[in-house]
């Protein structure tokens, strides 16, 4: 009998609409593996303060964002340590802080995986 291993793969997670510091998005991992690159957007920029959020693997953070004010999207820095997961970890997107003027809104991270 053979494995299977699959090439890297993208996976996404969206919040949607207002965010606040209660905004998270979370699924159970399908496979084990690791996160090898993670980049996050939203579609309303913050104004006044930036946004910022962490991509966890359980409760520890395997990818940190932070989009500037005025910005709407950032490249996610690896704690390498963090990054690998087993089949029916939870991977979330949770959100930490807001804009002070204008939160921002509808936020997505993707991010990239190889299967282990």
């Amino acid at each position: 009998m053979s494995t299977v291993i699959l090439a890297p793969t993208t996976i996404t997670l969206t919040i949607d609409g207002g965010l606040s510091t209660s905004s998270i998005a979370t699924m159970a991992m399908p496979f084990s593996g690791r996160i090898t690159a993670a980049w996050v957007a939203c579609t309303t920029a913050p104004v006044g303060s930036a946004l910022t959020a962490d991509l966890k693997v359980g409760s520890d953070v395997a990818a940190a964002f932070s989009i500037a004010a005025a910005g709407t999207s950032d490249e996610g820095t690896l704690t390498a340590a963090n990054c690998d997961f087993v089949a029916g970890s939870l991977v979330s997107l949770d959100v930490s802080a807001v804009g002070s003027g204008t939160a921002g809104s509808n936020m997505t991270v993707s991010f990239t995986v190889t299967q282990s």
